[in-house]
């Protein structure tokens, strides 16, 4: 039992916090990702012939920004169970520590 992890407030509102920077960072490569898809798509609705080099680097940025996505969200997933785990204990440690007491 020495072991076991002492959580406090403070510590649940630093992972707070870090969630919510997270879930940010998210929501802004999301927007990007569909700013850069919103830019390409403009080319093709005004029936210009997009050049192979813009296009290029369109489908590049498009791949960098759904690559950023896909490793923040398993890391926004990971950290939400971590989150979910920790306020569970938090909110049995007092329940546990009056049983202990009795």
């Amino acid at each position: 039992m020495a072991n076991q992890e002492c959580i406090t407030d403070n510590d649940l509102s630093r992972l707070v916090r870090d969630q919510e920077v997270e879930r940010l960072y998210l929501d802004n490569e999301i927007r990007t990702l569909i700013a850069i898809a919103s830019h390409a798509r403009d080319y093709l609705d005004e029936g210009a012939i997009l050049p192979p080099k813009d296009f290029t680097t369109c489908v590049e940025e498009l791949t960098e920004v759904m690559e950023s996505i896909d490793t923040k969200s398993l890391q926004y997933e990971k950290r939400a169970l971590t989150l979910q785990r920790k306020r569970s204990r938090l909110r049995d440690k007092p329940a546990h520590h009056q049983e202990t007491e009795s």
